[in-house]
C-alpha cells in the first residue's frame, strides 16, 4: 500500500508543478494589456492564476479535512482515549478562532481610492485571522526555543 500512495502522490505532484508551470507561462507571457476597473494594465491571464490559486486550496482543505478523519477514525478503533485527546488540539483552535473574532474590529476601514470599506463581519474576520496568526507563530517560536532548549526532553 505504501508503494501505491507513493506512486500516487509523485505523479499527482509533477502534474500539479506542470500546472504551475502552464499557469505561469501564460501570466508572464501572454499579452499585458487588459485593464482591469481601477483603470490599471494587468496580464491578460490574471483570472487564470487566480483560479488556479483557488482550484489548489480547495483541494488542499478538502484532502486534509478528509486524511484528519480518516486519521481520527483509525485511531479512535485502535485507542479510543487517544484519539478524544487528540481533539484538544481542534478545540483550541476554535477557542482561539473565537475570542480573536470577539476582539476584531468593526472600525471603517479607508482603502487606497479613498473608498470607505464598512461591512462589519469581514472585518472582524480578517482581525480574527491576523491576530490568530501573531498568536499562532508566538506559539510556533516559544515551542522552538523549548525544543531548542532541551527543557522538556526525556
Amino acid at each position: 500500500m505504501a508503494k501505491l500512495s507513493y506512486k500516487v502522490s509523485y505523479y499527482v505532484f509533477y502534474v500539479c508543478v506542470a500546472l504551475i508551470l502552464v499557469v505561469l507561462g501564460m501570466f508572464y507571457g501572454v499579452g499585458h494589456s487588459e485593464v482591469n476597473a481601477a483603470g490599471d494594465v494587468e496580464p491578460a491571464n490574471t483570472p487564470a492564476l487566480m483560479y488556479l490559486m483557488y482550484g489548489m486550496f480547495a483541494v488542499t482543505v478538502i484532502v486534509t479535512l478528509i486524511g484528519a478523519v480518516a486519521q481520527f477514525g483509525g485511531a479512535l478503533k485502535d485507542n479510543p482515549k487517544g484519539a478524544i485527546k487528540s481533539l484538544l488540539g481542534l478545540i483550541l483552535l476554535v477557542i482561539l478562532l473565537v475570542v480573536a473574532y470577539n476582539m476584531g474590529s468593526t472600525e471603517p476601514v479607508v482603502q487606497g481610492g479613498g473608498e470607505v470599506y464598512s461591512d462589519a463581519m469581514w472585518l472582524k474576520i480578517t482581525d480574527m485571522f491576523l491576530y490568530a496568526t501573531y498568536v499562532m507563530v508566538a506559539i510556533a517560536a516559544i515551542g522552538t526555543l523549548f525544543n531548542m532548549t532541551g527543557i522538556l526532553k526525556k
